[in-house]
């Protein structure tokens, strides 16, 4: 079993991961909607270029109510023309996505920017969506839950606190717990290019604490502070940005120390 995370359409990475490693564990985000590194994504592809490089700025200066006004702006223009280029955008990615993930069986759970719906709809028979399930594989127990922390940027696939501890309340008895985002805990949700403090979850963090598994895996946080962190006898692992680092972790490397 191996471990991605933050694919963001990015198809020479999946094309580098061995099909003889058992499941492959995806945990989240599978499609670009900006990549706020040089900007590119459906986003760009749709409202273009200037646009774009202003709800960069205002993203990574957190300036959360500019870029509301500018998104309010760019929908103001014939609207359902501009949601039926991003809809049909999405479906072409997560086609070329599943086409890339077609010799592997695959595991995944939805991150901040996915659309559960339209991956269902596209999902091929190697494709199986484990949010809220629990599994045993390999001697271990994994719970998965998959969504983003609400932030106000109100993406796709956010969800309240409340509604991601309902998820976690289903999953107590666990080895390993698998999710999109991270427990907040400071070092793991802050990013070191944008020094700003991302998404993290009070709820996994609590939930860790009571129930202590023996690993947290998430990603979501493309460049942390730390990429490993202990929560007591838990040992919390970004498994990588995977757009840009094309790496991967496998369960052996992971039990074996």
């Amino acid at each position: 079993m191996i471990f991605i995370s933050d694919v963001h359409h990015g198809l020479s990475g999946l094309r580098e991961i061995p099909t003889d490693k058992g499941p492959l564990v995806i945990l989240g985000d599978l499609i670009n909607w900006i990549d706020y590194r040089d900007g590119s994504g459906i986003a760009r592809d749709v409202f273009g270029d200037s646009n774009i490089d202003k709800l960069i700025t205002y993203r990574k200066n957190h300036d959360f109510s500019m870029r509301k006004d500018l998104w309010k702006e760019l929908f103001s223009d014939d609207p359902e023309k501009k949601k039926l280029q991003i809809e049909e955008a999405i479906g072409l990615q997560y086609q070329e996505v599943f086409r890339e993930l077609a010799n592997h069986e695959v595991w995944i759970i939805p991150g901040n920017v996915d659309s559960v719906s339209v991956m269902e709809n596209l999902a091929g028979d190697n494709i199986k969506l484990v949010d809220t399930k629990t599994i045993e594989h390999e001697g271990y127990k994994f719970g998965f839950a998959g969504g983003g922390v609400p932030t106000p940027i109100k993406a796709r696939g956010e969800l309240t606190e409340e509604e991601f501890d309902q998820k976690l309340n289903r999953l107590s008895e666990v080895d390993i717990i698998c999710t999109h985002a991270p427990p907040l805990v400071d070092e793991l949700v802050t990013d070191v290019i944008t020094n700003k403090i991302e998404q993290g979850w009070r709820s996994l963090l609590k939930f860790i604490q009571i129930n202590k598994p023996i690993f947290s895996l998430f990603g979501d946080v493309h460049q942390p502070k730390a990429t490993t962190w202990l929560i007591g006898e838990t040992k919390c692992i970004n498994v990588g940005y995977n757009r840009a680092s094309k790496q991967y972790l496998d369960l052996k490397d992971l039990t074996s120390g």
